[in-house]
């Protein structure tokens, strides 16, 4: 009887492993480890969670990576740590805040100055917060973030990107397709109705992001976009979660969470390996999920696509051309 009992918490125990192995099998990996070297990548947000794990990556594979990030010591903290595992490739850090147009110009301007051949751009930083926060032009933070300064910067380097035929990775979300666009009062804080269960701020700029890549590709850019999935990061750091939401939230977390080095084969993927079809791009409503070319399942508008352009560039003060 002793025996029985033993055994039945160490099957569920393995078939709860094997379970959960399925699932890190279906979120997908990236097996292609051929050498990057003499490619470039600029990735923001490069210090963190899943752009750590990318600029890792691709660093091991002999890239080379512009680690772009508001804070340059820990740019150069992510540095040392890949240094431990390995001396491949090289990583170049330089000072990147999205929330300040000043700071994109001045980026973009050295980037180019510094390095005017790129392959890759990978607009990876992004951000959720639970208040009411502003950039420094005043729009509300997520969309000023996630999307106005991605959309500034890809404009500020769209010479150079065309002269090379870079890639243009954005990072999206699944989100997404919970999302409009209010026309009427984008960037700016619309306070959320009490019972919203997500955040509507942190989905519209995911949308916006979205949009973003699809008139990229209708545009002619080699442009990719993806959701890397709930990932294990400190990305929702601000929303200070207690003891009780982990036990609250694991069984959701046990089937849906995959560690940031998971979510970001996604990312990954699109920069090195995905290959748009005529059928299945941006520009027709695709996104990389589990490292495979998914619809989504928004209510996407074509003007909306390029009404949020038109919108985006007057936001900016500039033509992107």
């Amino acid at each position: 009887m002793s025996l029985f009992y033993i055994l039945i918490p160490v099957g569920v125990g393995a078939t709860l492993y094997l379970i959960r192995k399925l699932r890190e099998h279906h979120f997908g990996w990236v097996r292609n480890n051929s050498s990057l070297k003499d490619r470039v990548y600029v990735v923001t947000g490069a210090n963190t969670g899943l752009g750590f794990e990318t600029t890792r990556s691709l660093v091991i594979r002999h890239a080379t990576v512009i680690l772009a990030c508001r804070d340059i010591n820990k740019a150069q903290k992510a540095i040392n740590e890949i240094r431990k595992e390995t001396e491949n490739g090289q990583m170049i850090p330089m000072e990147l805040d999205l929330a300040s147009f000043d700071s994109v110009r001045a980026f973009a301007a050295k980037l180019k100055m510094e390095h005017p051949h790129f392959d890759c751009l990978i607009n990876n930083a992004g951000l959720a917060v639970k208040t009411e926060q502003y950039t420094k032009e005043n729009f509300e933070l997520h969309f000023g973030v996630n999307h106005l300064g991605h959309f500034l910067l890809t404009s500020l380097l769209s010479d150079v990107i065309k002269q090379n035929n870079s890639r243009i990775v954005v990072v999206s979300s699944k989100m997404h397709e919970k999302a409009f666009l209010d026309f009427e009062n984008l960037g700016k804080w619309v306070t959320p109705a009490n019972r919203e269960r997500t955040n509507r701020h942190y989905n519209n700029s995911k949308l916006a992001n979205f949009y973003f890549a699809k008139e990229l590709y209708r545009k002619g850019y080699d442009a990719h976009v993806l959701c890397p999935g709930l990932c294990h990061t400190d990305f929702f750091r601000d929303y200070n979660p207690k003891w009780y939401h982990y036990i609250l939230f694991s069984p959701i977390a046990w089937w849906y969470l995959r560690s940031a080095r998971q979510g970001a084969q996604n990312i990954i993927h699109c920069a090195t390996d995905d290959v748009n079809t005529d059928e299945k791009n941006p520009g027709t409503n695709y996104l990389i999920v589990n490292l495979k070319q998914t619809k989504s399942k928004a209510r996407i508008r074509d003007e909306d696509s390029l009404k949020l352009w038109s919108e985006s560039e007057k936001l900016i003060g500039r033509k992107f051309d």
